[in-house]
């Protein structure tokens, strides 16, 4: 590890852009890596090596990075109620990565996050997602929790799935993800209370009209039970 710090250290920031579209750049510095380093020789265990990451004020986090697990630079895509790994930027050295991101950072940050639509499959398109008037049954806010993605904007992860809507107290990692996986061809929920996260069978559907009818009778509750929970 002492190594890829050493690397790091020495990477060339000037070409990224300061900003994307709300997104702000905050880069490591070599007080962070001496910090990393030092860690290391106190035998404390590191498992990443922060590179550099763009963040927006919902806390959403596009982070290039160093995973030891794995023995690979990555970019990992780091949402308060979830995180994946954008698995086309892996690379196993890092010259290789490092021009990948001059190649490619800006565009597969905006796809990702700023214009999802962009990632869009044939799939999601057909089933009518994007279009769907979700207004009625998933409002901006519910229960004291805010809604920041919504079918339009669904965020396409791995594996086929898409987080197609979001419900999150937005001072703590507590809320609901609702998702869609093409492969399955099926609509599923995730809840997380204070980052733990669980399975709920309320809103399994196999269509919008289905999906809308679940919505309807259990999103509220499901959320009001969030509330409701006591340590």
């Amino acid at each position: 590890m002492e190594t890829i710090i050493e690397a790091c250290k020495g990477l060339d920031y000037s070409w990224l852009p300061q900003s994307v579209e709300g997104f702000t750049l905050v880069t490591s510095s070599d007080s962070d890596y001496a910090e990393l380093a030092n860690r290391i020789e106190r035998g404390e265990e590191v498992l990443r090596v922060p590179i550099f990451h763009y963040q927006n004020d919902l806390g959403w986090r596009w982070c290039a990075l160093y995973d030891k697990e794995v023995e690979d630079y990555t970019v990992h895509i780091e949402m308060p109620l979830f995180s994946f790994v954008d698995i086309s930027f892996v690379r196993a050295d890092l010259e290789s990565f490092w021009n990948g991101l001059k190649e490619r950072c800006v565009k597969g940050l905006t796809n990702m996050l700023i214009e999802p639509s962009n990632n869009f499959t044939f799939t999601y398109r057909r089933r009518g997602i994007p279009t769907w008037d979700f207004s009625e049954v998933m409002p901006e806010e519910l229960e004291g929790f805010v809604r920041d993605i919504d079918p339009a904007h669904g965020i396409r992860m791995i594996n086929g799935s898409f987080i197609v809507g979001e419900y999150r107290k937005m001072d703590e990692c507590t809320g609901l993800l609702l998702y869609y996986n093409e492969l399955r061809d099926e609509y599923f929920a995730e809840l997380r209370y204070k980052s733990y996260p669980e399975i709920d069978h309320h809103l399994d559907a196999k269509n919008l009209d289905d999906l809308s009818d679940v919505l309807r009778e259990h999103l509220g509750p499901i959320l009001q039970g969030l509330n409701n929970r006591v340590d």
